[in-house]
């Protein structure tokens, strides 16, 4: 009997412990009284954020292992969110199987924006890790919380605003109002420079405009140093001084603040290479030499349908290659003015479409036109 009473027991332990196991393996029992969630050991911080380093570490968060009391890989997940909000919203900003975590200064700053926290302005971000076997959210542990005070820093270019009477008539909202979303921009060359550009499309003869730095007011804007508006010099704050442009067109406007200067080019645009029927243009300007692009003021983009071979293609302005645009060669994301010559991998015709609406981030089409 003694022996008999054994084997039934083996039997039922053999039974319940078949019993925990599904097709995904067996199943875990936690007893949670006696497991420990991970602890940040990081003191709470302020973190400096500044563009010109955005590739240095900012901020590294450790944490002790979660403790399950028994020996099983423990995933870990960073989650972010705006101090006081007790996590709702909550971002989640890593996943790992370490016990740390580093953002890059770029890293943090976008993190910071993303949650929503203001441009330029000090706020206050939370962080917790929690803890989790797998893919098991049911014994999911949360750390305690690590405070981060930090301002964020805009990731956008800074831009000027160009209101003015042309507006309405060229496309781009109301007439002499800089917070019209229309209102054309120019972008500056990097987050230091002085240097200004953009394109501009001017429907009338003798169109008026300022330069503002913001598009809230007026305040601080640019006119020209001269009655005529047509010096190519810069005053600032002066009401009665406008920047006048004579002639009716598609302009490439450049502005130095620092130096006080501007430049305003007219332009029509074409295209030409290897790939087009006339082939690539002589380095000698003349007409005839390469394919006219149509303007419209609706779409804000230069097209035209052609039929292109295999080979290679440029646009350039005014029949010559003193203004021309090519492949994005510094990897902006960009049409590069000089940059190489666009490879065309397939002939057939294309719809061809140029874009300069968005300054300093140029960009083109080329779209099969199926019969």
């Amino acid at each position: 009997m003694k022996k008999i009473s054994i084997l039934i027991l083996a039997g039922i332990t053999l039974l319940n412990f078949y019993s925990c196991i599904d097709d995904e393996g067996p199943e875990f029992i936690i007893q949670e009284e006696s497991a420990t969630a991970p602890v940040i050991v990081t003191a709470n911080t302020t973190v400096t954020l500044n563009k010109e380093v955005e590739n240095n570490q900012a901020l590294t968060v450790v944490w002790n292992d979660a403790d399950y009391n028994f020996q099983t890989p423990v995933s870990y997940s960073i989650m972010v969110a705006n101090a006081g909000t007790n996590f709702e919203n909550a971002i989640e900003a890593a996943s790992t199987v370490e016990r740390s975590y580093t953002w890059t200064v770029k890293d943090l700053n976008d993190l910071a924006i993303k949650t929503g926290l203001v441009i330029d302005e000090e706020g206050a971000l939370e962080v917790r890790v929690i803890s989790s076997l797998g893919s098991n959210d049911g014994v999911a542990m949360n750390s305690n919380i690590l405070a981060i005070t930090l301002t964020p820093y805009s990731t956008e270019l800074p831009r000027l605003w160009l209101p003015g009477d042309y507006a309405q008539d060229s496309g781009y909202g109301a007439n002499w109002n800089p917070s019209d979303p229309a209102t054309p921009t120019l972008i500056a060359e990097n987050f230091t420079s002085s240097k200004f550009e953009g394109y501009v499309f001017f429907a009338n003869d003798n169109s008026n405009f300022k330069i503002t730095p913001t598009n809230v007011n007026f305040d601080g804007n640019f006119g020209d140093t001269n009655d005529s508006g047509t010096s190519g010099t810069l005053l600032r704050d002066d009401a009665s001084k406008n920047i006048v442009v004579p002639i009716a067109g598609y302009y490439k406007i450049n502005v130095d603040i620092e130096a006080l200067t501007y430049t305003l080019t007219k332009t029509e645009w074409a295209i030409t290479g290897s790939s087009t029927p006339l082939g690539f243009a002589p380095a000698e300007p003349g007409p005839d030499q390469d394919h006219d692009l149509t303007y419209d003021k609706d779409t804000k983009v230069w097209t035209t349908t052609l039929d292109l071979s295999s080979g290679e293609i440029k646009f350039r302005a005014n029949d010559a290659w003193s203004l021309n645009y090519g492949n994005d060669d510094n990897g902006d994301g960009s049409l590069d003015e000089g940059g190489s010559n666009i490879a065309v991998a397939s002939g057939g015709t294309f719809l061809i479409a140029l874009d300069f609406s968005e300054p300093r981030g140029y960009s083109f089409m080329l779209t099969p036109v199926t019969n």
